[in-house]
Parts: structure tokens; C-alpha cells; sequence
């Protein structure tokens, strides 16, 4: 399924989180507009060197496959590659909820670049959603998140 001439997939968090579900419960996805990747490749590269970017095109959206057994929520810090840099939370993870019913989670993420000692805040930046733990069950193994990647205005000279 081709996607047609003119089109631009700019989902809502809401519209993020159906298509989360959709890839959680093996349902119908958009055409071509999110790509597969296990997280430990996600993050053994900066953001910049992770996909090709069209002129002016700012956001990414990933379907990321947890491969390393480690839970979602409690992630803070992610190390990319060999410590080049890393991917900080900027705030506690929060609930996206419709009249009291939590249905997902959104985590916002900044990229640093260099060591913790010298770390420089970049213009990148990641937002994660995931379902809450309940909607998956012991018949299901994989763990998935959802991934918006932005680049900020000074994209062509930061990492």
C-alpha cells in the first residue's frame, strides 16, 4: 500500500497510540509511515546517523521492539554506542488518558551528546509511548514502543 502524492502522516498522540495498539495486537498499520526497529539498534547510534532525513523533514516515527528484557517505564538514561552519547529523560513518564481511562504512556527524551562528564544538549529530541503493562499478556513476549524523533532548527551541524 503507496501512500498518495502530496500526503504527510502527522498523527496526533492519540492517533500515535491506535497505531501502538495496532502493532501490539497485530491489526492493519499506515502505509510506510512507521518503520520496525529493535531498540538496541535505535540506540547504538546518534540521531543523526540513524535514518536519511528529506530537506525539511523533522520527525521520525519508529515501531521499537524491545530486545534487551529491560521495562520500558523505568528507563531514565539510554547509552547510545560506546558512551558518544545518550538519550536523558527530561521529565517523568505521563499517563494519555480519555475521561479517567489511562491508555498509554508518553516519555520525553533529550539527546546529549559526548560523555556524562561533558555532555552537550543537543536539538534532538524522542518522544516514547507505550501501553500500560496490563494490555500485554504472558502469550505475548514482545514489548513495543512507539518513537517520535525530532530535530530541532540547528540540524545540520549538531550530532
Amino acid at each position: 500500500m503507496e501512500l498518495p502524492a502530496g500526503y504527510k502522516f502527522m498523527p496526533t498522540d492519540e492517533e500515535l497510540v491506535l497505531h501502538l495498539f495496532n502493532k501490539v495486537f497485530g491489526k492493519p498499520l499506515p502505509a510506510e509511515g512507521i518503520q520496525e526497529i529493535v531498540a538496541s539498534k535505535l540506540f547504538e547510534k546518534p540521531p543523526k546517523s540513524l535514518v536519511t532525513w528529506s530537506s525539511g523533514e523533522k520527525e521520525k516515527y519508529f515501531f521499537i521492539r524491545d530486545d534487551e528484557n529491560i521495562p520500558c517505564e523505568s528507563e531514565i538514561i539510554r547509552i547510545v554506542g560506546n558512551g558518544i552519547g545518550f538519550w536523558k529523560s527530561s521529565g517523568e513518564e505521563k499517563p494519555i488518558s480519555v475521561k479517567g481511562f489511562v491508555f498509554a504512556f508518553i516519555k520525553h527524551l533529550i539527546y546529549f551528546s559526548g560523555s556524562f562528564s561533558e555532555a552537550k544538549k543537543t536539538h534532538w529530541k524522542m518522544d516514547l509511548y507505550r501501553l500500560p503493562t496490563q494490555f500485554y499478556t504472558k502469550f505475548q513476549a514482545t514489548n513495543w514502543e512507539l518513537g517520535r524523533m525530532r530535530r530541532g532548527i540547528d540540524y545540520t551541524s549538531c550530532y
